[in-house]
């Protein structure tokens, strides 16, 4: 009798059918895990949020005789491969992300940035300007105000370039 091993596959999906994915991974009898953290905004009166660890990212249990059904799943863009090697994720890496996850609904996770915070810009031509943050983070980015030339102008700009 060979059994196969199961494995922590990753897999990649649409952020926007993240329930669709869940659904047929489900229908499929995989076993699978999508990390998720509580956050609460400094200073904010809003309830606490779930957001995804790995947002396009999800890990499912699995033996690689399963890797074709897996593949071909509805919602599932690609698992991750180099070369031909599949990559796995640890036992006890996952473990450390369920952990970290019950940890954020106990004690909700606070972001460093918030709406109305000034900060400087510590990169580019604009840097040592002090800018008033607009909009949270997306991708990276953070949308900010700034005075220039006499009027407040509404600029993009990498989180990566502000000091706070």
């Amino acid at each position: 009798m060979n059994v196969m091993k199961k494995k922590w596959l990753i897999a990649t999906y649409k952020n926007k059918e993240v329930a669709r994915v869940e659904c047929n991974l489900q229908y499929q009898n995989f076993y699978y895990y999508l990390p998720k953290l509580t956050i609460k905004e400094i200073n904010s009166n809003s309830n606490p949020k779930e957001v995804a660890l790995f947002p396009g990212y999800i890990f499912i249990y699995t033996s690689l005789e399963n890797y074709s059904a897996l593949k071909y799943t509805i919602g599932i863009k690609n698992i991750i491969k180099f070369g031909d090697n599949i990559s796995c994720i640890s036992d006890e890496d996952i473990k450390s992300m369920q952990m970290a996850e019950k940890n954020s609904k106990v004690d909700p996770i606070t972001t460093q940035v918030q709406v109305g915070q000034n900060v400087s810009i510590s990169e580019g031509s604009l840097r040592g300007s002090m800018v008033k943050i607009c909009s949270l983070p997306s991708k990276g980015r953070v949308d900010v105000l700034l005075t220039f030339l006499g009027s407040i102008r509404r600029i993009t700009l990498p989180i990566k370039d502000l000091t706070f």
